[in-house]
Parts: C-alpha cells; structure tokens; sequence
C-alpha cells in the first residue's frame, strides 16, 4: 500500500527496514519522554511492529523523497472486532518536520484512505493527557475527547479520541 500526497509519500515498512525506523524514533524522543520508556530502542520498534500486526494494523513510513521522515501507525476497519470503527495508533515526525503541515496533511491522507471502505464510519485514536500539543493539534483535525483519561496497561495514561466520518 503506498498512499501519496504532494509533498511526502506513505508506505509499508518491514523488519528489515528497523535501522531506519529505529533513528525516526530516536529523533523522535522528545515525543517518547512523555511516556514510560523515554528512549528509543530497536525493541521498541519490533515491539510497536508487532503489536500493529495483532491488532490489524498497517505500520508505515512517511518518506519526503527518498527519507523516511516519521511513522503512521493504523487500522483501516475493525478495530476491536467492530467494522465501522478505524484506529490512528501512532503520528510520530521528527523533529525538523514538525510544524510544516506534514502531519495535517499525512493524517487527511490516511483518513481518505480508510473513508475508502464504506463501512467505516467513525476513527478512534488516543493521545497522552500530558502532551498538550497533540490533544490541540488532534481536535483542530476534528476529532473530539470522548473518553478517559484511561491507564493503558504500558502506564500511558490517555484521552480517548473520536472523528465521525459519515
């Protein structure tokens, strides 16, 4: 699956590629500190690779040209064995990609994407309750707090989200 837009392209990416992914996540750290592991590791990245996979997931890049500039982490329907519901499980830039309306414009992207499938009618995400710019960025994307804070079983805690999108 490639998904492109005018400035970057998103695509699949596999194990073999986790050098690459592993220094997206380092440059990334800033993001990962307010969680409970704040530095990237390669186990991390097959760790997050894994858990897209059990849960239905496509796990991809962000490339602006030939370099891979963030991860989208999604599953386009079925989410928690209901049809109609998608789930955003990671947006993650580096650091000199942020604020350049990347991430506005991989999120419209990945979301024309599961709009494909007609059954689809709502996109669930959540974000960390202490990263405050993301809960502002996720609700001028549409999306509202319809739930938490919830503990996550990692210790994350966080905001349920939701985009009705019929």
């Amino acid at each position: 699956m490639k998904i492109k837009g005018s400035c970057f392209t998103v695509g699949r990416i596999e194990e073999k590629d986790i050098d690459t992914v592993f220094e997206v996540y380092r440059q990334c750290e800033d993001f990962l500190a307010l969680g409970p592991v704040p530095y990237a590791s390669r186990q991390m990245v097959l760790d997050d690779m894994k858990l897209s996979v059990e849960h239905g997931g496509v796990y991809c890049g962000i490339f602006v040209g030939q370099e891979m500039v963030g991860i989208v982490d999604f599953v386009p329907n079925g989410f928690e064995g209901d049809p109609s519901i998608a789930f955003l499980s990671l947006l993650m830039l580096s650091r000199s990609h942020r604020r350049k309306g990347i991430g506005k414009a991989v999120t419209e992207a990945v979301e024309a994407e599961i709009r494909r499938d007609g059954s689809v009618t709502s996109i669930q995400a959540g974000v960390q309750v202490n990263n405050e710019p993301a809960i502002a960025f996720w609700q001028k994307m549409g999306y509202q707090i319809v739930g938490g804070p919830d503990l996550l079983p990692d210790t994350t805690i966080v905001f349920r989200l939701r985009k009705d999108i019929r």
